[in-house]
C-alpha cells in the first residue's frame, strides 16, 4: 500500500473544492477519544470505501481536548443504505455476502491480536505489525464506514413487512416488537454471562475462574484507543462483590434469562410468519448485523490490547509515551523506523498529543493541523452553534419502554463511567462494554447517538432500563446534576430543575 501524509497547512485553494461540498452536507456529530494515528487509519480507509462504493463523503476530527467531537456526513447512511437495497433486491445472495465478509474480518482480527509477540519487538517487526495493522484496518472500514446504514435499512424493510403482512395490525406490531434481536449474544454480553456463573462457584475454584475471567475479557476496556488501561483483576472483583449478594445474583439472572428468552422469541417470530422468504433474509440479515457489528468491535479491542505491545517498542526507541506515538501518520512511524531518528519533530509530535489537532478527510483532499488552525479550520466546516444550552428537552427512538425521574450524571468518557452512581440517568454520546457496570446501575440511559440496533439498545433491553438514543444533543442539553424526567414511552426527556449553579 503506497503511503503518503495529509497536507499539514491550511491550502486554501485545495481546501475550495471540498468546502463546496461540506457546505452541501449535514454532519453527525459524535464525542470520541481519539488519536493522528486512528484517523490517519481512517484516511486510507476512506479512498478503499470511496472506490468500492462509490460514495462521497467528509469525516471531520477537531478540538484541543483528550475527547474531541467528530463529524461524519450524514447523508453516508442514507446513500449506503440506497446501494445496499439496491443490491439487496438484484442479488438475492447479497445480504449472505456481506455477512460473510464481516465473518471473514473478525477472524483476521483474530489471527492479528495472535500474531503479535508477548515481548518488546525489534524495528523491524514493529514496521511488519504497522504495516499489518494498516492492511487490517482498511479491510475492516472499507465495510464498517457503512455499516451503520443497517438503521436505514431497518427502515425500509419495516415498510416492505407492512405491505406484506396478511395478520392482524396487532400481530403486526406485537412481530416488529419482537424480530428485532440479534442472532446471537456478542462477547461483552457473553461476558456478564460468565461473571454470573463464576458467582455461583466457590472457595478457589471461584478465584481462578476470575483470574482466567480476567484474561480472557480484559481488551473490553480498549474501545477508544490502544492507549488505554486494560481491565484488571481488580475491576472484575468488584463487579464479582455485588453478584455475591443473594438478591442482586437472583435479579441480575432473571434479567439476563428474560434476554434469551427475547432472541428464542425473535427467531420464534420469523420462523412462524408468513411473510416472502425474500423478506425474511432480510430480516435475518439485518438482525445478524446486530450481533456482528458489536461481535467485532469486541474483537477489534483484542488488537488494541496486542499492539500496546508495538507501541510500546516504537515508544521506548524514540524517548516518547505510547499517547505520543500514537499521535504519528503512519508514513511517519515508518520513516523513522527506517531512517533510526523521528521523521517529525518531537515537539510537534508532543504538540498534537498535548494541544489537539484537526484532520479532516475529504473527497479532495485530507489536512492535519495544528495551533490556531485547529479553531480555524473547525469555524470553515462547522458552524458554531447557537442556544442548545437553553434548550429544555430532547427527542429520540425509544429503545426500551418506562418512565423515570432522576439525577443526570452526564458521562463523556467511558474511563469515567465508573462515576455513575446508583439510581442515576446515564447521559452519554454512545455506549460500549465499559459502560455496561454503570447501564446496570442507571435508573435509565439516553445517548446522542445510535438506532436501534445499536449497543445502548441492545443492553437497555438486557437490562431493561427506559433508554432512548439518538437525541442528537443530550450531552449538551443536560448537565450533570440536573433533575429530568425521562418518558422512554414517548421518546422524551425533559429538564425538571436545573442544577444549582
Amino acid at each position: 500500500m503506497k503511503l503518503s501524509n495529509p497536507l499539514f497547512t491550511l491550502d486554501h485553494e485545495r481546501l475550495k473544492k471540498d468546502l463546496a461540498f461540506i457546505r452541501g452536507e449535514k454532519f453527525s456529530r459524535f464525542i470520541r477519544r481519539r488519536t493522528v494515528f486512528y484517523m490517519d487509519g481512517y484516511r486510507y480507509a476512506y479512498a478503499a470505501a470511496k472506490k468500492r462504493w462509490n460514495i462521497d463523503f467528509a469525516f471531520f476530527e477537531a478540538g484541543h481536548e483528550i475527547v474531541k467531537p467528530v463529524y461524519l456526513s450524514g447523508s453516508l447512511n442514507e446513500k449506503a443504505a440506497e446501494i445496499w437495497w439496491r443490491k439487496m433486491h438484484e442479488n438475492p445472495q447479497f445480504t449472505r455476502q456481506l455477512i460473510r465478509e464481516l465473518e471473514i474480518l473478525i477472524k483476521s482480527t483474530k489471527r492479528l491480536a495472535r500474531s503479535i509477540p508477548r515481548r518488546e519487538l525489534a524495528p523491524k517487526e514493529i514496521e511488519r505489525a504497522i504495516r499489518a495493522y494498516l492492511s487490517w484496518w482498511v479491510a475492516f472500514f472499507e465495510l464498517a464506514y457503512l455499516w451503520f446504514a443497517v438503521e436505514n435499512i431497518k427502515d425500509k424493510l419495516e415498510a416492505e413487512i407492512q405491505g406484506a403482512w396478511r395478520g392482524s395490525r396487532k400481530g403486526l406490531q406485537q412481530f416488529l416488537d419482537g424480530v428485532y434481536r440479534p442472532t446471537q449474544w456478542p462477547r461483552s454480553s457473553l461476558e456478564q454471562r460468565d461473571l454470573l456463573k463464576i458467582a455461583g462457584l466457590k472457595g478457589e475454584s471461584q478465584v481462578r475462574a476470575l483470574t482466567n475471567h480476567t484474561q480472557k475479557y480484559r481488551h473490553l476496556a480498549l474501545h477508544d484507543t490502544l492507549a488505554d488501561t486494560p481491565f484488571d483483576l481488580g475491576y472484575f472483583e468488584t463487579r464479582l462483590k455485588v453478584l455475591l449478594n443473594t438478591n442482586e445474583y437472583r435479579r441480575t439472572k432473571k434479567i439476563l434469562e428474560s434476554a434469551d428468552a427475547e432472541i428464542r422469541r425473535a427467531n420464534q417470530l420469523l420462523r412462524r410468519s408468513e411473510l416472502p422468504s425474500s423478506i425474511k433474509r432480510r430480516i435475518h440479515f439485518v438482525r445478524s448485523y446486530m450481533f456482528l457489528r458489536t461481535e467485532s468491535i469486541d474483537y477489534v479491542t483484542t488488537v488494541y490490547e496486542a499492539y500496546q505491545r508495538v507501541f510500546v517498542s516504537f515508544a521506548r526507541l524514540f524517548g516518547l509515551s505510547i499517547y505520543e506515538a500514537l499521535h504519528m501518520t503512519y508514513q511517519e512511524i515508518l520513516l523513522s523506523l527506517r531512517r533510526g531518528k523521528l521523521a517529525k519533530p518531537k515537539s510537534e509530535i508532543r504538540g498534537r498529543a498535548d494541544h489537539g489537532y484537526a484532520y479532516l478527510i475529504a473527497p479532495h483532499a485530507s489536512f492535519l493541523v495544528t495551533g490556531a488552525d485547529v479553531d480555524r479550520l473547525q469555524a470553515l466546516i462547522i458552524p458554531r452553534g447557537e442556544g442548545i444550552h437553553k434548550l429544555q428537552r430532547v427527542k429520540g427512538q425509544t429503545a426500551y419502554s418506562g418512565k423515570v425521574k432522576g439525577i443526570v450524571r452526564v458521562i463523556l468518557d467511558s474511563h469515567r463511567a465508573n462515576e455513575l452512581k446508583e439510581g442515576e440517568i446515564l447521559v452519554t454520546a454512545m455506549t460500549n462494554p465499559e459502560y455496561v457496570p454503570a447501564m446496570k446501575r442507571s435508573a435509565g440511559i439516553i445517548t446522542n447517538e445510535g438506532g436501534i440496533l445499536c449497543h445502548a439498545a441492545i443492553m437497555s433491553r438486557e437490562f431493561q432500563k427506559p433508554c432512548i438514543i439518538g437525541t442528537r444533543n443530550a450531552t449538551d442539553v443536560f448537565a450533570t446534576g440536573d433533575v429530568i424526567f425521562l418518558d422512554a414511552d414517548d421518546g422524551i426527556a425533559k429538564i425538571l430543575h436545573k442544577k444549582s449553579l
